[in-house]
């Protein structure tokens, strides 16, 4: 993410160990837990508390250390991380800094057994277990309450934030091919940038599109060569990655693995959703979704071509979709922005 941060004119410090080196340990564990190295064959439960432990508390611990000499030069006004992200939170309590927590999304049910398994990891690495603290901290929340599971938030300090479709940045620009799409409709394909790695569910889903009178951009993600995907219709443009906040204004629909950034981004703009959930958070935002009325879901043994034919058609010919997709737009729309919401945060961690 540093590249991402300097972008924006940001200054960057790295800490803790990369993406690929964090999943390389919680690889290692789910090979000694299963026999191989894929978390998917767990049960959600266990896949939960196994990312808990070692992917994102091994890796938090080790960046709380890294953090605590940076802070020892140079101390910040206010900490903000996310909700996974326990190293900084770690790190703000050994130095006394106020800290809030930055939400993805929906609250995922069990959120509060994972707390418990980050202290332990804290408590092990010799760190204050600053867990309990941070649960009492502000939570900037930018889940639509119409999304939100009722009755299982284990933060007590919510302030509502207005989700974006993502920031542009100077160059960002659309492929010329945009411009010359046959169909009236477009539909938007990712499977974001970290459960992209499946080559065979795009496929899959771009055979299903292939006979609709829809235009698909899709996204492959980092990792995955657009060429993998073979040679495509005038209809179809394949890219490895497009901003999607240039993307989405041009959308009718999406079909995407229910990350929380792409779902929110594509509500943003009344979007209505077909979801392919593979793990992790996308099964409870995908479920959220649904019960809205905002979009379908199909699991990963129900993706077959027919199905993503017929659930697509379903979702783009049923106005209920697109309806419900609006009022949850509405619903965003009247939610305050960072702007209007970095005065109260400041107030509310001023030591």
């Amino acid at each position: 993410m540093t590249d991402v941060i300097e972008r924006r004119g940001f200054a960057a410090h790295r800490a803790g160990p990369t993406l690929d080196e964090a999943y390389a340990v919680v690889a290692a564990r789910a090979t000694e837990a299963t026999g191989g190295p894929l978390l998917s064959a767990l049960t959600p439960q266990e896949e939960m508390a196994l990312s808990a432990k070692w992917l994102f508390g091994a890796a938090g611990a080790i960046r709380a250390a890294d953090l605590t000499d940076l802070f020892s030069e140079w101390r910040p006004d206010v900490v903000i991380h996310d909700v996974l992200e326990i190293g900084s939170l770690a790190a703000a309590e050994r130095h006394r800094v106020p800290h809030a927590t930055h939400s993805y999304g929906p609250v995922v049910p069990g959120s509060g057994d994972l707390a418990a398994v980050f202290g332990d990891v804290l408590i092990e690495a010799g760190l204050p277990d600053a867990i309990a603290d941070g649960l009492e901290r502000p939570y900037l929340d930018v889940c639509p309450a119409s999304l939100q599971p009722a009755g299982i938030a284990p933060w007590r300090n919510a302030m509502p934030i207005r989700p974006t479709a993502g920031e542009l940045t100077p160059g960002d620009v659309l492929p010329p091919g945009m411009a010359h799409l046959p169909f009236e409709k477009t539909v938007y394909l990712t499977l974001g940038t970290i459960m992209n790695q499946r080559p065979d569910v795009f496929r899959t889903v771009l055979e299903g599109c292939r006979h609709l009178p829809l235009n698909v951009v899709a996204t492959t993600g980092p990792g995955v060569d657009p060429a993998e995907l073979g040679s495509q219709p005038d209809h179809v443009l394949v890219r490895q990655y497009l901003p999607q906040g240039l993307v989405l204004p041009h959308c009718t629909a999406i079909i995407s693995q229910a990350g929380a950034g792409t779902m929110l981004g594509a509500l943003c703009h009344g979007l209505p959703q077909l979801c392919l959930p593979q793990g992790t958070d996308q099964p409870h935002n995908s479920a959220a979704l649904v019960a809205a009325g905002a979009g379908l879901a199909l699991t990963a043994e129900e993706i077959t071509p027919e199905a993503v034919t017929q659930t697509l058609k379903e979702i783009l010919t049923d106005p209920s979709f697109r309806a419900s997709a609006r009022s949850i737009q509405r619903e965003i729309d009247d939610t305050p922005d960072a702007a209007a919401v970095l005065p109260d945060l400041l107030e509310r961690t001023r030591p």
